[in-house]
C-alpha cells in the first residue's frame, strides 16, 4: 500500500503543507487561521480548528 492511498496532510500553510501534501499526492485538511486572506486553495477539506480536522479525518475512513 502506497502513502497516497490512504495518507492525509493537515496543516495551516497553503504552501509548505497543503501544496506538498498534493505533491505528494495525499489527501488534504487545510486548518484556515484567516491568514491567507485572497489566496485560492484546492485543499480536499477546510477546518476552522484542529478538532474540526480530526472530525473530517474520523468520517472519511
Amino acid at each position: 500500500m502506497a502513502l497516497a492511498d490512504g495518507g492525509w496532510m493537515v496543516g495551516d500553510n497553503l504552501v509548505a503543507d497543503i501544496s506538498g501534501g498534493q505533491a505528494a499526492r495525499l489527501r488534504t485538511i487545510w486548518i484556515d487561521r484567516g491568514t491567507w486572506v485572497g489566496h485560492d486553495h484546492s485543499a480536499d477539506h477546510v477546518a476552522t480548528d484542529v478538532l474540526q480536522a480530526m472530525e473530517i479525518l474520523h468520517n472519511e475512513r
